[in-house]
């Protein structure tokens, strides 16, 4: 006869029952470091360069208009007074300049 038999048999079910709290409380952990993983989370929004290319531009004309707006003004003038003098060479120059960086 052996001595012990009904006291191993408690011990196994009490070692068995803690195994499984252990689990049960690992799986909470978890689970709440999810939680808090996902409630931590915020969103963001990221703009292409070509957005911030043109948001710099956009800045750059609002300062500059004054000075663009008096510039035509004066040109407007001119052309309705008859004065205006275009400088062909100049401009075929430009168109050149622009037809060669197009052409790359």
């Amino acid at each position: 006869m052996k001595i012990g038999d009904q006291n191993r048999g408690l011990q196994i079910e009490k070692y068995l029952n803690t195994q499984a709290v252990g689990e049960k409380q690992q799986n909470q952990q978890e689970i709440n470091k999810s939680h808090q993983k996902s409630a931590v989370k915020t969103d963001t929004v990221e703009f292409s360069s070509q957005s911030k290319l043109l948001n710099k531009v956009t800045d750059t004309m609002k300062t500059q208009e004054p000075q663009r707006a008096e510039k035509l003004e004066n040109i407007k003038e001119r052309v309705q007074n008859g004065t205006y003098e275009v400088d062909a060479e100049k401009v075929a120059n430009a168109m050149f300049k622009d037809l060669l960086k197009d052409l790359g």
